[in-house]
């Protein structure tokens, strides 16, 4: 006589009531509320990834409508009648599962509609189980349409999918639909639990953790996972035991790769991906376990709480502490980078060629110019956490390269602060300017008042560039103890607008009144024509200085046409930016 065969743990703990099914709750209290009231439809679509409980709903539906120990359908069959032991096992006569792939054409669904007549033989209904009912053709799906709008009082259909948008929706408009929800982790975790206490094995909560990621919300794929593991570790399941049989690639190597990372040791990182290729392992795999293995240096950074990732402690600790050598913004952009490298590639070659581009791109490119990375450092720069210094994944300072040559001649050292040197500031996509000493304050004099003017809308203008436009159209014409008259030309409403402006006003009034010995306001008033003559030092002094201290080598009157875009208000103003070329008559232009 025959031994009994092997049955897999997914056919063994196969749920058998509505309470056994995992983690869609949603749709086994709406199957068991229907049954108890009555309200029994005739058709049902199952929607919903692999392996998460579709068909083993259809099972227990069938049972609860036909368990003999009840004189009506119940939502708690009892599991012992020869009705509930048959459709169980899968040879109940009145319970038919057809497979759609392989019973797809239109002779199929006919001979389906021929049968369907038949009262059922020892039950109350029959039941039509259709998996993967998507793989009908239009004729089939053609020749079911009416069948299943009215079917037989006794028939009742059940239709399987995981791609619900392969269905016509004649036919889907005539089903009740239900869908399916891939099962979260803990839940998933519990079910092994409880499986392994059943089979008397133990295993370790970073290991179920682990197969339960890796069965990625289907139960009969974690189910899988496990029945190969205890074949393979006997009666106890450690975490390392998960990423032999995967075929996973340690963490440690993880570990070496991201440290030859931050040193830019291409040789190491190509060497890394010689030996995963040369121990077998799928590069596909690979690059999502590296993909995961980012995200959960992504999660340290930013929420601070790595007990999210239910890790051992040796693997958490290697982690937070490579976590801090990112940048945030990096981490988000590495992340992004190896997302896209995942499924783009239809071989081996290819997709080794494009990982191994992108980690020589990561280790040459010393400067994240995202402007993800610009973000974060102006949001640095404003609350005055951002330091000059080597930034992580920063190479080495290499030869001082050769001085550029200016395109203007810098002015007086007494009024323009030294730049820190680019060489010593590390790769810091923008540097702030270090705050120079306060100045003494100026006695402002009929003879001055117009390059002193000069210069403080000049200095301004380093913070505020469109102060440093519209102001410098204003020209002083008398000062009093009082205040200081400014004209500006009829002609030049934008500039009169601009200056009028109380807040403007008040900003350029408070920073005057800071550099000038006399407590006196600003007054302004509009003439006709040009402004009025200025001394002939002024006149030659004022436009130079304020065009090589401010717009490079564009001349005010450009950069004004160019400043009345408000595009390139909000651009200069953000980023500090000069004006470096103004190219026909309107305001393209570009920042530097």
């Amino acid at each position: 006589m025959a031994q009994k065969g092997y049955q897999v743990l997914a056919r063994k703990w196969r749920p058998q009531r509505f309470e056994d099914v995992v983690g869609q709750e949603h749709i086994t209290r709406t199957l068991k509320n229907a049954i108890s009231s009555g309200r029994i439809h005739h058709a049902f679509l199952f929607i919903g990834s692999r392996g998460i409980g579709k068909t083993t709903s259809a099972r227990i539906l069938a049972k609860a409508l036909n368990c003999l120990a009840t004189e009506a359908p119940t939502a708690e069959p009892c599991g012992l009648c020869s009705n509930c032991t048959s459709i169980a096992a899968g040879n109940n006569m009145d319970v038919i599962e057809i497979d759609g792939a392989s019973n797809n054409s239109v002779d199929d669904v006919r001979e389906l509609r021929d049968n369907i007549r038949m009262v059922p033989t020892n039950a109350r209904y029959k039941v039509y189980i259709i998996d993967e009912v998507h793989q009908l053709s239009i004729a089939a799906f053609n020749a079911l349409l009416k069948t299943l709008e009215e079917p037989p009082p006794h028939a009742v259909f059940v239709l399987a999918t995981t791609e619900s948008h392969k269905i016509p929706a004649t036919i889907i408009s005539r089903c009740q639909r239900y869908d399916f929800r891939r099962v979260a982790i803990p839940q998933i975790m519990e079910l092994l639990q409880s499986i392994l206490e059943k089979e008397g094995r133990t295993a370790s909560p970073e290991a179920l953790h682990a197969i339960a990621r890796a069965a990625e919300g289907g139960v009969r794929d974690a189910e899988s996972i496990l029945d190969e593991l205890i074949t393979y570790c006997g009666d106890a399941i450690a975490y390392k035991d998960v990423f032999d049989v995967l075929g996973l690639v340690d963490w440690s190597v993880m570990h070496d790769l991201v440290d030859a990372m931050q040193r830019q040791d291409i040789i190491r990182q190509l060497q890394i991906v010689e030996d995963v290729v040369s121990a077998g392992k799928d590069l596909t795999q690979f690059v999502q376990e590296l993909l995961r293995y980012f995200r959960n240096l992504l999660v340290c950074k930013a929420a601070h709480d790595a007990s999210l990732l239910h890790l051992p402690e040796e693997e958490l600790a290697g982690l937070r502490q490579r976590a801090d050598q990112f940048a945030l913004t990096h981490l988000i952009r590495l992340v992004e980078q190896f997302a896209e490298l995942i499924g783009a590639f239809d071989s081996q070659l290819a997709q080794r060629i494009a990982l191994e581009s992108l980690l020589i791109r990561i280790s040459k490119v010393s400067v994240d110019i995202s402007l993800d990375a610009i973000l974060e450092k102006l949001v640095q720069l404003g609350a005055g956490g951002l330091t000059l210094g080597a930034a992580p994944m920063a190479p080495a300072a290499s030869a001082a390269p050769a001085a550029a040559t200016p395109r203007v001649a810098p002015p007086p050292a007494a009024k323009r602060p030294a730049k820190a040197d680019p060489k010593q500031a590390g790769p810091i996509a923008i540097a702030a300017e270090p705050v120079p000493a306060q100045s003494p304050r100026i006695a402002l004099t009929e003879d001055n008042m117009r390059p002193v003017w000069d210069d403080l809308v000049t200095d301004l203008g380093r913070d505020k560039m469109n102060h440093g436009i519209w102001f410098h159209h204003a020209r002083p014409i008398a000062l009093t103890e009082e205040s200081l008259t400014l004209e500006v030309a009829r002609a030049n409403e934008q500039a009169w607008t601009y200056v009028c402006k109380p807040e403007n006003r008040a900003e350029m009034e408070a920073w005057f009144q800071q550099h000038v010995s006399n407590s006196i306001a600003l007054n302004f008033v509009r003439t006709e024509g040009a402004p009025a003559a200025e001394s002939p030092a002024a006149t030659a002094a004022a436009p130079a200085t304020l065009g090589q201290r401010h717009y490079g080598t564009v001349s005010p009157e450009a950069a004004a046409r160019a400043m009345q875009d408000p595009g390139v208000q909000t651009v200069l103003d953000v980023f500090k930016g000069t004006i470096a070329e103004v190219i026909g008559g309107a305001s393209a232009e570009s920042d530097e």
